[in-house]
């Protein structure tokens, strides 16, 4: 622990993660749309540039990716357009991590100030990998999660205050979360609950007449509801598979054997899953106990419940057993494995970043104990970017391939040789070329 305590150290241990997920979001960030970027990026500026009636225009921003409105992932490419006059989606991608520093800064803010630097070393460890790598190098995936988790974060930051202003803020963010992904409307239930919990009924009358407003215009002319029916009528008919899948779900962060359909990937993603949340509930359950339920009502009635640091930690894993709790009823009908597509894994991380705040905030972790953290976190760490590092570089190299053979009539980027005639990809990518607006690399 000697060299633990060392100030210089610290900081350098903070830094190596940080410096190694900069750089290869750096190095491995592709100027190439793939599959579902298309929609959303090219196709949609395409389409906005040719179209004159304003309203038209408004319709391609409001219209859904699948179940997704992505109106700030729309937004965000306008604004490289006008801006900087590129069709860029590396730019795009390297963008969308802004939220790190937010979300990063938040964390620091709420851990204790004595021994703060030390606690905050495994943040980045556990959260700065690889195990979500098409999270952080597939375009839509990185700004529809990346924005959501970025302006949810702040939200219930913000939230967790008891003051007027900011709770006008957090309004303002928690819209942004609802137009960066469909788990943005997650927060909406979320922050009503943390202003019940803070004995707050004005504000909590005020923020569900808004936002759930935003709710029915969010549904108005939604082309998915047949699939959410599909995904419910399956889960009633085998609510088992639903159960073991959001356990997996939430193990996800742990599965470093994704190159393989085995049932060992299941057992121990749901192991894991079982042990992160069996850690929340016995937490929870230790504080009803020590407090009683009459000593909880009295601290509830006068706003003293429990302390805006730990609102914000509970608000964020609520959030992340939201998504596990849609995922696998919603999904269960695609298989077993659907729970453990890569880009999903970003959130059952940020659920063991939070599950540790938790510990920390319950008490349960002294500086004497950081040693056996420290130790696991950077293990962690490691084993992700070994893991995964050849497939990050070989998806770069992939989609490269891929833009050369669609440029050539060919098939590639998630498009067949017929949906790429269909579709005019090649011609989308050759406008934006001939306009200098675009090239890939």
């Amino acid at each position: 622990m000697r060299l633990f305590e060392r100030l210089l150290f610290r900081y350098v241990l903070i830094g190596v993660p940080v410096l190694v997920f900069v750089g290869c979001l750096i190095s491995y960030a592709v100027n190439v749309p793939w599959l579902d970027d298309f929609e959303v990026v090219p196709f949609m500026l395409f389409n906005w540039l040719h179209e004159a009636d304003f309203q038209r225009k408004m319709a391609l921003l409001w219209a859904p990716n699948n179940e997704h409105r992505v109106v700030t992932l729309k937004l965000l490419a306008l604004v490289n357009y006008y801006v900087f006059g590129q069709m860029n989606i590396k730019w795009m991608i390297w963008q969308s991590h802004l939220y790190l520093i937010p979300l990063f800064g938040l964390i620091w803010r709420i851990i204790p100030k004595e021994n703060r630097l030390l606690y905050f070393i495994p943040i980045p460890f556990l959260y700065l990998n690889f195990q979500y790598f098409l999270s952080s190098f597939w375009m839509i995936a990185a700004v529809q999660h990346n924005l959501v988790i970025g302006f949810g974060a702040i939200s219930m930051y913000l939230l967790g205050k008891l003051n007027s202003r900011r709770f006008a803020f957090a309004l303002v963010f928690t819209l942004l979360a609802c137009l960066s992904n469909s788990d943005g409307l997650f927060f909406i239930a979320i922050g009503a609950l943390v202003l019940f919990l803070q004995y707050r009924f004005k504000e909590l009358v005020i923020w569900l007449g808004l936002l759930i407003s935003v709710i029915f215009v969010f549904f108005w002319k939604y082309p998915s509801m047949s699939y959410h029916e599909t995904g419910m009528a399956y889960f009633k008919l085998h609510p088992l598979e639903s159960v073991q899948g959001f356990f997996v779900f939430m193990g996800g962060g742990f599965d470093f054997w994704y190159r393989e359909q085995s049932t060992f990937r299941h057992v121990e993603t749901a192991f894991v899953g079982v042990v992160l949340v069996g850690i929340v509930v016995w937490i929870l359950v230790q504080f009803i106990a020590q407090q009683g339920f009459r000593e909880i009502l009295a601290r509830w009635r006068t706003q003293t419940l429990t302390q805006a640091p730990m609102l914000f930690v509970f608000s964020m894993l609520v959030f992340c057993l939201m998504n596990a709790v849609a995922i696998s009823i919603l999904r269960s009908s695609f298989g077993a494995y659907v729970f453990l597509i890569g880009n999903y894994k970003i959130y059952p991380t940020l659920a063991l970043v939070f599950v540790y705040l938790l510990v920390l905030l319950s008490g349960k972790i002294f500086p004497a104990r950081m040693g056996i953290v420290l130790i696991f976190s950077i293990t962690f760490w490691i084993f992700s970017i070994g893991n995964s590092w050849a497939d990050v570089k070989e998806r770069k190299q992939m989609l490269l391939r891929d833009y050369a053979s669609v440029r050539n009539g060919g098939v590639g980027l998630g498009f067949t040789t017929e949906q790429q005639s269909r579709f005019g990809v090649a011609n989308v990518l050759k406008y934006f070329e001939t306009k200098g607006m675009y090239n890939a690399d």
